[in-house]
C-alpha cells in the first residue's frame, strides 16, 4: 500500500499530543508527499520570475505532454480526439492549444470510466457532483497529495497561516466521534457539523486546552457555527482569543455569510476557487472575490461559448483519470490577462456554488454541500442528477434521476443526521424558469409528473 493511503486511512488513530509533534516536520520531508511537494513548490516560485514568452513555454510544454500521454493511453482520447479531427502531432506551438478539443462532463458521462482512465497503482475512485448535483466519477492517485498541498499553503500563507498551526474543520464527514475528533494527517480537529449543539462541553474544553488557530472548511457551515457561537459567550471569547483567520473552500462565499464571521470573529477569510476533478485551483489575493489560478497546478483559461466567457482547465498531473480542456460550465465574468501575455491572470465567478441548507429535527441547519457533495454518496456511480427538498422542518426528499428505482437508504449516506429522507425518483430533473438545474428546490413547485 502507498504510504500516503496508509497515512490517510488512520488519519483519526494518532492522539493530539503525538501529532503535534509530528506536523513540526515540513512538508518536503514527509514521506509519500515531500519530494512532489517541494518540486511544486518550487514551481510556483519559479514560474512567478518568468517573462510572458517563458510562461507560454511552460505551459506548451505541461499541455502538449499530457496530450500526447492520454492520445496514447486512454481510449477515450485516442478515439475523441480522432473523431473531432484532432491529433498530438498539431501541437507545435502555444497558440495550438486552442485547437485541442473542449471536453465537458456530458460528454465525460458517454464513456464509462474505465475506457477514459489508465491503470495506475493505488488509484482510488473519487465521484464530483458539481453546481448542478450531476455527478461524475474518476480515479485520482495518493501522490496527488504533495500537488494540493503545496498550491493550498501558499493559498493559505496570504493571510499568514503556517503548515504546523492548529486547524478546526467543517467538513461532510460523517464519522466523526463524540461530535469532534483529532486528524492527525491535517492537523486539525473536525468537529459534527450537524449535531454540535450536543457537544458544547467537549468543543468548550478543546478550545480552552488547545490553540485552535484558523477554522477551515464550507462558509454556510462556519457561519451556521458564528451564530452559535454569539449565544455562547464564554466559547466565542476563547475563538476570538485564538482564531487568526478563516479558510473558506468548496462553496462560493456568500458576502452574507463572510461579513458576519469576519465581523463577529474579528479575522481576516480567504476563499479559493477549486474542484475534486483537480483541473484548477485559483486563490485570492488583496480583492475578495477575486481569483487568480495556479498555471503551475493545471492550465486555466477563459473560453467563449455561447457568448460566455467559461472557465476551462486541463490537470496536468492526473495520468490515470485525465481532463484536458475540460470546460467546468462556471462562468465568469471581470477577466484580467498577464501584461505581456495571453494566458488569464484572474477572473471573478458570476455563477457557482453556494451554500444552502436544510433543516434537522433539532432546528439545526444542514449544509447541502457537506451532506451532498462532501460524502460522496454511492447513489452518485448510477444517477444522472440529484436534487433536495425540505418538505418540513425534520424532512427532506432527495429527487434522482435514472431508469428505474433504486434502493437509495443503502446508497445515500443519512447517518448522523436527524433528518427523515424520503427518495422519489424522476424521469428528468427539476429545472427553474430559466431552464437551470439546481441542487435544492422548492418544495412547494415540485409536480412530479
Amino acid at each position: 500500500m502507498n504510504i500516503a493511503t496508509l497515512i490517510k486511512n488512520n488519519l483519526t488513530k494518532v492522539p493530539y499530543s503525538i501529532g503535534k509533534t509530528v506536523n513540526l516536520i515540513p512538508y518536503s520531508l514527509r514521506p509519500g508527499i515531500g519530494s512532489i511537494y517541494q518540486d511544486r513548490t518550487n514551481e510556483i516560485k519559479k514560474f512567478s520570475l518568468l517573462n510572458g514568452k517563458q510562461k507560454d513555454q511552460y505551459i506548451f510544454n505541461k499541455m502538449k505532454s499530457i496530450v500526447e500521454y492520454s492520445e496514447a493511453n486512454i481510449k477515450f482520447y485516442k478515439d475523441y480526439y480522432k473523431s473531432q479531427g484532432f491529433s498530438s502531432s498539431m501541437l507545435n506551438k502555444f497558440d495550438d492549444i486552442n485547437r485541442i478539443p473542449i471536453i465537458s462532463k456530458s460528454i465525460l458521462r458517454d464513456y464509462d470510466l474505465e475506457v477514459r482512465s489508465c491503470p495506475q497503482k493505488n488509484r482510488y475512485i473519487v465521484n464530483t457532483g458539481g453546481t448542478s448535483g450531476t455527478p461524475l466519477s474518476l480515479y485520482i492517485t495518493p501522490d496527488s497529495m504533495g500537488n494540493e498541498w503545496a498550491h493550498m499553503h501558499d493559498i493559505w500563507s496570504r493571510i499568514g497561516f503556517n503548515y504546523s498551526e492548529l486547524k478546526m474543520v467543517f467538513g461532510g464527514r460523517s464519522n466523526v466521534t463524540d461530535g469532534i475528533e483529532y486528524d492527525f494527517v491535517r492537523h486539525s480537529y473536525a468537529i459534527d457539523m450537524y449535531k454540535y449543539p450536543d457537544y458544547y462541553e467537549k468543543i468548550l474544553k478543546v478550545f480552552q486546552t488547545k490553540e485552535l488557530k484558523y477554522f477551515h472548511g464550507y462558509p454556510s457551515a462556519i457561519y451556521d457555527f458564528v451564530n452559535y457561537l454569539e449565544k455562547h459567550e464564554e466559547l466565542l471569547a476563547l475563538v476570538r482569543k485564538n482564531i487568526k483567520g478563516v479558510l473558506l473552500g468548496s462553496e462560493y462565499p456568500l458576502s452574507l455569510f463572510r461579513d458576519k464571521i469576519e465581523s463577529v470573529l474579528k479575522v481576516k477569510t480567504i476563499s479559493w476557487y477549486g474542484h475534486t476533478e483537480r483541473v484548477i485551483l485559483a486563490g485570492e489575493k488583496e480583492e475578495r472575490g477575486r481569483y487568480y489560478p495556479f498555471q503551475t497546478y493545471g492550465y486555466t483559461e477563459a473560453v467563449k461559448i455561447n457568448d460566455k466567457y467559461n472557465l476551462v482547465g486541463t490537470s496536468y498531473y492526473n495520468i490515470t483519470s485525465p481532463f484536458i480542456r475540460y470546460n467546468t460550465e462556471d462562468i465568469i465574468d471581470d477577466i484580467n490577462y498577464l501584461d505581456d501575455s495571453s494566458i488569464l491572470e484572474s477572473f471573478t465567478v458570476s455563477d457557482a456554488r453556494v451554500g444552502d441548507f436544510i433543516v434537522d429535527k433539532n432546528g439545526n441547519n444542514i449544509p447541502l454541500t457537506a451532506l451532498i457533495f462532501g460524502r460522496h454518496h454511492e447513489l452518485f456511480n448510477y444517477v444522472s442528477h440529484l436534487q433536495i427538498a425540505q418538505k418540513e422542518e425534520g424532512k427532506a426528499v432527495v429527487y434522482y434521476v435514472f431508469e428505474k428505482e433504486l434502493d437509495c437508504e443503502k446508497l445515500f449516506d443519512s447517518s448522523n443526521i436527524f433528518v427523515d429522507f424520503e427518495y422519489k425518483k424522476l424521469d428528468e430533473p427539476i429545472r427553474t424558469k430559466a431552464g437551470k438545474v439546481t441542487l435544492k428546490v422548492p418544495y412547494k413547485n415540485i409536480n412530479i409528473g
